[in-house]
C-alpha cells in the first residue's frame, strides 16, 4: 500500500514516519494538471483558462494529494488505462482503495506538523508563496478528523463482534 515512490529519495520507510515525504512529486504532478505541462518549466501565464482557476482552487485538499500519488502509481505500473472499476486489469492495483486509505490517512493526519509542512511545501511549489492562505483547513472545509476517528472505531468494534 506504501511504495518507495511516497517516500523521500524514493527509500521506504518501514515506520511510515515519512509517507507521502517525496511532495515534490505529487506537487508537480498537481501544478501539471491545474496549469499545464509548460508551468513545469515556466510560470503560468493569465492566457488561458486553467483548471486551477476553472474550478477555483487556491490550495491542496488531502484528496488532491491522494490523487496525485495515486495517478504516479497508475503511470509507473503497466496499466494502460485507468479502469473503471478501480482496479488495473495488468497489474491487479485497486487504484480506488489506494485513493480512499490515502485520503483517510491525509484527512486523519491533517493538523500534525508533518502533514502540515508537506501541505505547504506542495502550495509553495503549485500555487506560488503569494497565494498561500494563512489557513491549512483543506479547502476552507471543517475538520471532521475527530468524527472520523470516532467512525471508525465504531466500526472496528462491529467488524470484532460480528467475527
Amino acid at each position: 500500500i506504501f511504495p518507495p515512490l511516497l517516500f523521500p529519495s524514493l527509500q521506504e520507510d518501514t515506520t511510515l514516519k515519512t509517507v507521502f515525504g517525496n511532495w515534490t512529486l505529487f506537487a508537480k504532478i498537481l501544478r501539471a494538471s491545474l496549469y499545464g505541462v509548460t508551468s513545469l518549466h515556466q510560470e503560468p501565464c493569465g492566457g488561458s483558462k486553467t483548471n486551477a482557476r476553472k474550478w477555483s482552487l487556491q490550495q491542496v485538499t488531502p484528496g488532491s494529494i491522494a490523487w496525485a500519488a495515486v495517478i504516479v502509481i497508475f503511470l509507473l505500473s503497466p496499466d494502460t488505462e485507468f479502469p473503471g472499476s478501480g482496479v488495473g486489469k495488468s497489474s491487479t492495483i485497486n487504484y480506488k482503495d489506494l485513493f480512499f486509505q490515502y485520503k483517510k490517512l491525509l484527512i486523519t493526519k491533517w493538523e500534525t506538523k508533518r502533514i502540515k509542512t508537506i501541505v505547504t511545501n506542495i502550495n509553495r511549489y503549485v500555487f506560488g508563496a503569494a497565494k498561500l492562505s494563512t489557513s491549512m483547513d483543506p479547502a476552507g472545509a471543517e475538520d471532521f478528523s475527530e468524527e472520523i476517528n470516532r467512525a471508525m472505531l465504531a466500526l472496528d468494534m462491529d467488524t470484532d463482534s460480528e467475527e
